[in-house]
């Protein structure tokens, strides 16, 4: 076997095993978050910094279809997602806002904002982050960094650290993450 193959695999077996040991309770806090959030008729928002973005998207549609089994729809949002939007707000110079821009559009009566950080101060994070708390809701992290991050200040109720800033692993532990949220929340709002 290629060594790189093998080292990659045991990085990856590591990283899951130190998750499993020292997130449990908070992925267990936001997965429990979430479902009363669905119950109580709110949404799901999802943004990521960078190249996480499409990580989001992905989760949110998880949420919105599926995961393994057909299932009411669990309204989720990727924040950034609309193409128009993002390329007027580039335009005009307002990039950093976009994030802000598309939540206050949505601007629901109850909703939980995840945010998913590559560890870097992003801007357009910061700018949604601090329009949800300042309007009173739910604001969850996943990161690279975890307390450690900038985005995880008063107000986030959920800081989870993912254990790596390696590109490679953290998109991995993020997709192995946001299955196993929406799986957390399938069971406790569907009885599986």
């Amino acid at each position: 076997m290629d060594q790189r193959i093998a080292a990659a695999t045991s990085q990856a077996v590591r990283l899951l095993e130190q998750f499993s040991r020292q997130q449990t309770e908070g992925l267990s806090q936001l997965a429990h978050k979430l479902s009363s959030t669905f119950s109580a008729g709110g949404q799901l928002l999802v943004a990521g910094s960078g190249n996480l973005q499409p990580l989001a998207q992905l989760l949110a549609s998880h949420f919105s279809f599926k995961l393994s089994f057909d299932r009411p729809v669990l309204p989720a949002v990727a924040l950034g997602a609309d193409q128009a939007l993002a390329a007027a707000m580039a335009h005009a110079g307002q990039s950093e806002q976009l994030l802000a821009r598309h939540y206050r559009a949505l601007n629901g009566a109850q909703q939980l904002l995840l945010l998913l950080s590559d560890g870097s101060d992003n801007r357009a994070l910061l700018a949604v982050r601090d329009a949800a708390l300042d309007n009173g809701q739910p604001v969850a992290l996943i990161s690279v960094r975890g307390d450690a991050d900038s985005l995880c200040r008063d107000g986030v109720e959920i800081c989870i650290d993912l254990g790596t800033d390696n590109l490679p692993r953290s998109h991995e532990m993020i997709f192995f993450v946001g299955h196993l949220l929406c799986e957390l929340v399938e069971a406790e709002l569907f009885s599986v």
